[in-house]
């Protein structure tokens, strides 16, 4: 079972709300640091939510903190795709390095689409001038609402390593669901954004993680 899986709703504590917009943080069995669901509603398709994520080019305009995104590369069939995140630090602690692997899937039932993002701490040789972040788990789940409309949730968990202390990053976890969806939520609606992208996806039902649904509940 992934760390994901084992996080319950009665743990977890609303943090902010408004009428797009739930983020909820979460303790996590054996660590000191907080995880986060952010939950928001855009008034676009899924393809054009899509179509944003893998555009990795632009992640340093939208995903919070973000100085530098690449891919490292493309995996064989739906294996999805190994990419170099380089996160900003507060001053004096060091920025921060990410590498991950995040692979999708498409419920062929009801059109859900699920992305896994896993680090791969040793893919590349450390960094002497960054600390390379050796656990983090995430997901995006994308749900068609209609036609034009749609549910994004955003779950991750992260060990920053280094000399950071929990109790400052747990401060500020809010920070980085609030701000990358805020950030989300305008850049979806750019014209380029609105054409479909063909992208690598498993057409899989099982492989896609739903433990949000008590999250959404109206």
């Amino acid at each position: 079972m992934s760390l994901l899986e084992k996080i319950q709703n009665t743990t977890c504590s609303l943090r902010q709300q408004n009428e797009w917009l739930k983020i909820y943080t979460c303790p996590v069995p054996s660590s000191d640091f907080l995880s986060f669901v952010g939950i928001a509603r855009f008034d676009v398709p899924v393809s054009n939510v899509l179509a944003l994520l893998y555009d990795v080019d632009a992640a340093t305009e939208w995903v919070w903190k973000t100085r530098e995104m690449k891919v490292l590369r493309e995996l064989d069939g739906d294996e999805g795709r190994v990419v170099y995140q380089l996160v900003s630090a507060p001053w004096p602690l060091s920025d921060r390095e990410i590498i991950t692997q995040s692979q999708g899937f498409v419920d062929p039932d009801t059109s859900e689409v699920f992305i896994r993002i896993n680090a791969l701490p040793d893919f590349l040789p450390e960094n002497p001038d960054y600390v390379r972040v050796r656990q983090m788990e995430g997901a995006w789940n994308i749900m068609p609402l209609s036609e034009t409309s749609c549910r994004v949730v955003f779950r991750l968990h992260i060990e920053p390593g280094g000399e950071i202390p929990s109790w400052l990053a747990n401060i500020a976890v809010i920070d980085t669901p609030y701000h990358t969806l805020a950030n989300m939520r305008n850049m979806v609606t750019r014209e380029k954004y609105a054409d479909p992208v063909e992208l690598p996806f498993a057409q899989s039902s099982h492989d896609i993680d739903q433990n949000y649904q008590e999250f959404i509940t109206e």
